[in-house]
């Protein structure tokens, strides 16, 4: 597993290192870090990472900012912020961030945000979409949200749409119903890169909408509600 480590402060790449090599020994596990103490440095490199561990104050660029300009050339890499201000998680699903820890680092909670990376890696979180092509698999951590187009519908994930002719329902009853929410006749969408809402629209991590209905309003802000507690963004587990 390759992980990067951003901090400003070479005290927090030490205690986090001895947490991860502590959690590798227990899953059998190599993992091989690059540490940056800036945004600019892990901007600029070249190296893709598994998982990047980001600060979220830091000097001259923050890890905010940071995570925007890596999101431009990397959908897929795994961002999880360090911080000492649990109130920023509604700014980290702007870049789709996948958790945050709270400093210092809780081993447990840690591990719980690790076995869950892992977990979405598994080969079952995948599902397998057949198309007039090919069957192709799909990640569904990679999908933004479903549209219906008649008897058919669109899958829009990190790297495009794909047409899959069968209907909305049909692919509601393949994802699971803690990650995924049927917001209007017309949409399901993905809790993960959901940035925002309001009363009509949902906002997404590629800045594309979705229509909430109104009837289907308090059920989704119910279970998006959930799922921030249930992936412990609030707490960073």
């Amino acid at each position: 597993m390759k992980i990067a480590i951003c901090d400003d402060q070479m005290a927090m790449h030490t205690e986090l290192k001895k947490h991860l090599e502590n959690y590798a020994q227990k899953r059998n596990l190599i993992m091989i870090y690059n540490d940056y103490t800036n945004g600019f440095d892990l901007i600029s490199s070249q190296n893709e990472y598994d998982i990047i561990f980001m600060d979220y104050q830091m000097a001259e660029i923050d890890g905010l900012e940071t995570a925007r300009q890596i999101r431009k050339k990397n959908t897929d890499t795994t961002i999880i912020f360090l911080t000492s201000f649990p109130d920023i998680v509604f700014d980290t699903f702007e870049v789709n961030a996948y958790r945050f820890l709270v400093k210092p680092i809780d081993d447990a909670r840690l591990e719980a945000a690790l076995d869950s990376y892992l977990s979405d890696n598994d080969e079952s979180n995948f599902i397998l979409i057949k198309t007039d092509e090919s069957n192709q698999k799909i990640n569904i951590n990679d999908i933004i949200y479903i549209e219906a187009s008649d008897k058919y519908c669109n899958i829009r994930t990190n790297e495009g749409t794909v047409l899959f002719k069968k209907t909305l329902s049909e692919i509601e009853k393949m994802l699971p119903e803690d990650k995924f929410f049927r917001c209007h006749r017309t949409y399901l969408v993905g809790f993960r890169h959901i940035v925002s809402h309001t009363s009509t629209d949902v906002l997404f991590d590629n800045k594309e909408k979705a229509l909430i209905s109104r009837v289907k309003l308090p059920p989704f802000k119910k279970a998006f509600t959930n799922y921030i507690k249930r992936y412990n963004f609030q707490k960073g587990s």
